[in-house]
């Protein structure tokens, strides 16, 4: 379990054991007073569900401008481009964000049925998440009580389903999140059935095409590179995260964040901002 503070905001992070591992990517807990200014949330290849134990956190979608309410708790699609958060005074939010493909295995409904959208998990599971919220609210005091209820309550949704599925499918998610293959030869050689139904079972388990998941798989390789001490220059962020030029960098990485690289870069802190900028090519 590890902490750390962003925009006034503290995010505690526990990373889950086996078997929860291979559907779970990591349990959050969010505490803290809001700011006059949004959290820009970037796409992520990973279904969400929070629960809000504080006051309600308004949200705007960046397709549509389309504002949403997370009152009580929350189903968060895959996102195929970037989504504001205001956060309130009393911001208190427990939640889970899945594996690649986690989300549709465990649940067995459509990941594409969520995409870009949020939905009330009442919707989705009815009396069973309002009885999971009860206990989130009864161990609201204690950090890791709140994760064991999450814990607990994955580990029983996973005893229903193959372990055998689950583990190909978590092979699956290692290989596209390494993996520089175009996609027809990525799904020829790792998927197998016909080119077609390959991307439609990867679509209904994951949320997003093969080609997207690769997108924002490349766009997060991009912002790891530029967040780390490792970085140089634009055109090594550009070459090491797989994008074809800078043009195609800056490109993509705009509708990924609504920033240029460069814009991201200005939004670290200063000290980090004044060791890098040196190497700026753009």
């Amino acid at each position: 379990m590890y902490t750390f503070v962003h925009n006034n905001i503290t995010y505690t992070v526990q990373a889950p054991v086996y078997p929860a591992n291979l559907i779970v990517d990591h349990y959050v807990i969010i505490k803290g007073q809001g700011l006059s200014i949004p959290d820009r949330l970037f796409p992520n290849n990973r279904t969400e569900i929070f629960f809000n134990l504080g006051d309600k956190v308004t949200g705007i979608n960046a397709i549509d401008a389309s504002t949403s309410i997370l009152d009580d708790s929350t189903v968060s699609g895959v996102r195929s481009t970037f989504f504001d958060v205001m956060a309130p005074q009393n911001y208190f939010m427990v939640g889970l964000r899945f594996s690649l493909f986690g989300f549709g295995q465990l649940f067995q409904i459509p990941a594409t049925n969520f995409t870009n959208k949020h939905f009330s998990t009442q919707e989705v599971w009815g009396r069973e998440i309002s009885f999971l919220h009860e206990r989130l609210y009864e161990a609201s005091q204690n950090n890791e009580q709140l994760i064991n209820v999450l814990n607990e309550w994955i580990l029983g949704c996973l005893a229903k389903r193959s372990m055998t599925e689950i583990n190909q499918w978590n092979k699956l998610e290692k290989i596209f999140c390494t993996t520089s293959l175009p996609v027809t030869e990525l799904l020829n050689r790792y998927v197998g059935y016909t080119h077609k139904h390959a991307i439609q079972l990867i679509k209904n388990n994951a949320g997003l095409a093969p080609k997207q998941i690769q997108q924002v798989n490349r766009f997060n390789r991009a912002t790891s590179i530029i967040s780390s001490s490792s970085f140089q220059s634009w055109g090594q962020v550009a070459y090491e995260a797989g994008y074809a030029d800078q043009s195609h960098l800056i490109r993509e990485f705009r509708h990924f964040s609504g920033y240029t690289p460069e814009g991201y870069l200005l939004l670290k802190p200063i000290e980090y901002r004044n060791k890098v900028l040196q190497h700026q090519e753009l």
